[in-house]
């Protein structure tokens, strides 16, 4: 790439908006963002745009109307630039909207589209504009930060490279840059003092100092201003994931000049040896910054105020950390162990510090003695009063009881080329009159989920393939049987009525089949009623990883199926025992076929946009997700892979389901 700007007219169209409703939550941030963002984009040494529009809480009617005109008015070589900082909304049809200073929710939580800018907009007049470079910028709180548990708001589901055409990148130099990923953003910094949110800081910082830019580099594209933004942001507020979606030249379009001097040249050195060393400068390091400000003649003033900059987002990461643990801390001396409300609440303290579970690990386990990590409830977890208590720390004398098993590795023509014996942890929870269900320990990691590229029988819907990192949880070392349904079924009604035995192949030791979507989630309320545990269907991500337990095969026994090794393809014609196959390296049985499981996601018929870390991926659609395959499918609807999905309320004789706990009870 030419390290030169192309000839053109830059026009910048700023849009904050922060007087809202008490639904919506009111924002200080959004107008300063407006205001830094103009300062930066309009200074000829930087940004250098021709015409930058700043507009802060505007009406529907204003908004849609600068938006228009910014875009039709645009020449072949032009940039136009949109920034939006405020609040993004999902309404319960999926559809992403910009908010307004009019935007209200009606009483059921919904989003009255009336008062919004919907995606489908901004994407007809971006895609009416004759310029080349078209850029936006969404400084948005996706996940619903502010709205109190509102229905309206974005569920996570909010598919922004999609509904804002990024999809179909055939659009020469179209560029979309988000704050974060679905459900993973706090606009409103904690620290009142500050003005400016996360991500809009470390924006301006990035073309203010001319950090951005590469080595050598006098300009800064959008590609280079993305990596430096995602890479402060990733220190100071580590739960954003900053994301870049881009058409053809997209990343490379031009934005700002790179005023680059000796104080910048030494910002650079100075960001590299805290980099190295942690977020923090060791006395060595110090002691060469001196030589080097000497060298590019940095003032000592000049030297500590860069300094105190580049160190600033680690330091507010450690407050943030602190802050949790006096929280915490705090809570463990109100009521402990800890009960749901504790948990949901501090859950959303991580959220809104936007602290990542990792994080905050070392400071639970200094107060509660190991780790407590929640990501997934069924809803209204919150009414049943279940005590939640941390995961066992490791020791020698494990207080979890263990089981042997053995599991086999095949060869494409699926004959046995392994077997291997091994051990899991599991606890058994007690149902009354001598049933139990056993839940087995999976440990924390990270895979690759969804199918890998040319693997046979893979579609769409399981691309693109994707790292994510699942925390340690407990699951059901089988499907649920038709005795444990009938044990919880017995059990007090939360909000529905459950069929005592409804499965269609009768067994005590079979999978209960015939189970809706709805049916399962009310027996993972029972269950945690009676257990003071929370229980729920596991996440998609949570599903995937058990299957494969550490394996990246088609199945978790390699990349053939036979009916030795699991009940699909009609061969049985129904049902079987459960455990009646060999098990994976986790100690879980008949993951492939005999039922499919029920997960607790919504439907997504791509994995753009997934969650990165186990979580649950909720969508406003009423399908849900199954997996697994049955007795009666093919081996490609087994996979580990595969994904199926049916309304909530559907029930057959092909479907059953398993469940999660996030913690395994005291001894």
């Amino acid at each position: 790439m030419a390290d030169v700007e192309p000839v053109g007219k830059k026009v910048a169209l700023l849009i904050g908006v922060g007087a809202y409703s008490d639904a919506l939550g009111a924002l200080r941030c959004p107008a300063n963002g407006v205001a830094a963002m103009e300062g930066i984009l309009s200074n000829s040494d930087i940004g250098g745009f021709d015409e930058v529009i700043p507009i802060v809480d505007p009406s529907v009617g204003e908004m849609r109307r600068q938006i228009s005109t910014v875009f039709r008015q645009r020449a072949k070589a032009d940039l136009v630039l949109l920034y939006f900082t405020g609040h993004g909304v999902n309404d319960m049809t999926g559809t992403f909207h910009l908010t307004t200073a009019e935007t209200e929710l009606f009483d059921n939580g919904d989003l009255n589209a009336g008062t919004a800018v919907d995606a489908d907009f901004i994407k007809r007049e971006i895609g009416n504009c004759y310029a080349e470079r078209k850029v936006v910028i969404l400084d948005c709180c996706f996940a619903a930060a502010f709205a109190n548990g509102f229905i309206g708001m974005d569920d996570g589901s909010v598919d922004v490279a999609g509904q804002l055409g990024v999809d179909a990148l055939a659009a020469k130099g179209y560029c979309v840059l988000t704050a974060a990923t679905s459900g993973k953003y706090a606009l409103e910094p904690k620290d009142e003092a500050e003005k400016l949110s996360v991500y809009t800081r470390y924006l301006v910082e990035g073309l203010q100092t001319g950090a951005a830019a590469l080595e050598g580099q006098m300009t800064i594209s959008l590609r280079h201003w993305h990596e430096y933004v995602k890479e402060r942001v990733a220190v100071a507020a580590p739960a954003m994931e900053p994301t870049i979606f881009a058409g053809q030249q997209g990343y490379d379009i031009i934005v700002a000049k790179a005023f680059v001097d000796n104080e910048q040249r030494y910002r650079k050195l100075v960001q590299q040896k805290v980099k190295v060393g942690q977020g923090r400068l060791r006395p060595a390091a110090v002691s060469n910054l001196v030589i080097l400000q000497q060298r590019y003649g940095v003032t000592a003033e000049q030297a500590r105020a860069i300094q105190v900059e580049v160190l600033r987002p680690y330091e507010e990461k450690a407050r943030h950390v602190k802050a949790y643990e006096v929280t915490l801390l705090a809570e463990k001396d109100y009521a402990f162990p800890l009960d749901a409300e504790a948990v949901e609440e501090l859950q959303e303290q991580k959220r809104r510090l936007n602290l990542r579970d990792e994080d905050v690990a070392a400071a639970e386990t200094r107060v509660l003695g190991s780790v407590l990590s929640v990501k997934s409830f069924s809803s209204g977890s919150r009414a049943v009063e279940a005590r939640l208590e941390p995961a066992p720390t490791q020791s020698k004398s494990n207080p979890y009881s263990t089981f042997s098993f053995e599991s086999v590795r095949v060869n494409e023509q699926g004959k046995e080329v392994e077997k291997a014996s091994g051990t899991a942890e599991y606890f058994t929870e007690a149902l009354g009159d001598g049933i139990d269900l056993e839940m087995v320990r999976i440990p924390g990691g990270k895979f690759l989920m969804g199918a890998a590229q040319g693997e046979e029988g893979a579609s769409d819907d399981e691309y693109p393939q994707h790292e994510v990192t699942v925390p340690e949880f407990w699951v059901g070392k089988f499907a649920v049987t038709q005795a444990q349904w009938a044990a919880v079924a017995a059990m007090d009604k939360v909000e529905r009525d459950l069929a005592k035995d409804p499965a269609n192949f009768k067994g005590a030791q079979r999978p209960v089949e015939k189970v809706s979507w709805e049916e399962a989630v009310e027996f993972c309320k029972r269950l945690s009623q009676h257990s003071k545990r929370a229980y729920s269907l596991p996440s998609e991500a949570q599903w995937e990883y058990a299957c494969r337990a550490g394996t990246t095969t088609p199945f978790h026994f390699g990349s053939t199926i036979t009916t030795e090794l699991a009940n699909y393809g009609r061969k049985k014609g129904k049902t079987v025992d459960v455990g009646s196959f060999p098990a994976n390296s986790f100690g879980l049985y008949d993951m492939h076929g005999n039922v499919w499981e029920w997960c607790l996601d919504g439907w997504h018929d791509s994995y753009k946009g997934a969650p990165t870390d186990g979580s649950v991926w909720e969508s406003s659609d009423e399908k849900k997700v199954l997996r697994g395959g049955s007795w009666n499918h093919d081996p490609t609807l087994c996979r580990a892979a595969d994904r199926f999905r049916l309304t909530r309320d559907f029930r057959n004789h092909l479907i059953g389901f398993r469940v999660v706990c996030l913690f395994a009870p005291r001894t």
